[in-house]
């Protein structure tokens, strides 16, 4: 009782003293964030923002202030130069076609400022089968997650990144906020993953605030009866490290005990960003019963 009562007398003497304090900041300097992809069998495409800072009002229109429509975007695969056209918030390209195996080189000129960036396609690891996994701690076994099976290639320092598209839900590819893996621990072994279903923020007027939709189903489950494709992606080290600290970046900022990450970028120049190459193999699975993980 003594222990409750010395709290609680602390307490209302920390309120006693409660002051206000005003902190200047000083000024937000915002960069330039490049994000740009090339997969094999398509074309590049590149989207340049400036970042924010932190304390400054977020609105409708704040990600259309945020965009840099007026850049420069060329993408070389050794042999031809494709000058990108900016159509929306992207610039696309046209000339050629990612190839497994080919280096390619991003140059984004902003402001008179030259940003610049490598990356490489590598080889597609296949998915071996999928199964469902019904969430053991719910009554139903029709919500869960889907677990897939492959096998890594025996050369160290192979990455992937995951990705899924639910038929009927989903307008896009959408990756859990834990999609990246890398073989340190794996390598040559045949492997498995679990995966439950990313969230689309472009989706999000679709679920309460409780994360459910109008079924009362949470929107990380998948659901028996629907057809899923999944996308498993092999990236290279650099293109890993920067979703591996993003990642791990987005999950700590709501832990003050956690230590700060900055997301290691591949874009020279003074830039943020990512410009990577995914080797990309694409799966389709249907949930059915005759799939259940047990």
């Amino acid at each position: 009782m003594k222990k409750i009562f010395y709290i609680l007398f602390i307490g209302f003497a920390l309120y006693g003293c409660e002051k206000e304090i005003s902190v200047d900041l000083p000024p937000y300097d915002s960069k330039v964030v490049i994000e740009g992809y090339i997969e094999q069998g398509q074309n590049p495409y590149v989207l340049i923002t400036r970042s924010q800072g932190y304390f400054d009002p977020v609105d409708s229109n704040t990600f259309t202030q945020m965009q840099v429509t007026d850049a420069r975007v060329y993408v070389s695969n050794g042999n031809q130069i494709d000058t990108l056209t900016n159509i929306g918030p992207y610039y696309f390209g046209d000339k050629f076609l990612g190839e497994v195996g080919k280096k390619y080189d991003l140059t984004v000129w902003v402001d008179n400022t030259k940003y610049t960036a490598t990356t490489t396609i590598k080889p597609p690891v296949p998915i071996d089968s999928i199964k469902f996994y019904p969430d053991p701690d719910i009554d139903v076994d029709t919500l869960g997650f889907l677990w897939f099976y492959a096998h890594d290639p025996d050369t160290m320092g192979n990455a992937y990144r995951i990705y899924t598209k639910t038929i009927g839900k989903d307008t896009r590819f959408v990756h859990p906020s834990t999609s990246t893996m890398d073989d340190e621990l794996f390598n040559g072994q045949a492997v498995e993953f679990s995966i439950y279903r990313g969230k689309d923020v472009l989706q999000d007027d679709l679920y309460n605030d409780e994360g459910l939709d109008s079924l009362g189903i949470k929107w990380y489950y998948f659901v028996m009866g629907e057809t899923v494709v999944v996308k498993f992606c092999t990236i290279d080290h650099a293109n890993y490290e920067f979703w591996e600290t993003m990642e791990r970046q987005q999950q700590s900022d709501a832990n003050p005990f956690s230590s700060p990450v900055t997301p290691i970028t591949n874009i020279q120049g003074g830039a943020l960003g990512i410009w990577g190459g995914y080797g990309v193999y694409l799966d389709t699975v249907h949930i059915t019963p005759d799939i259940i993980k047990f």
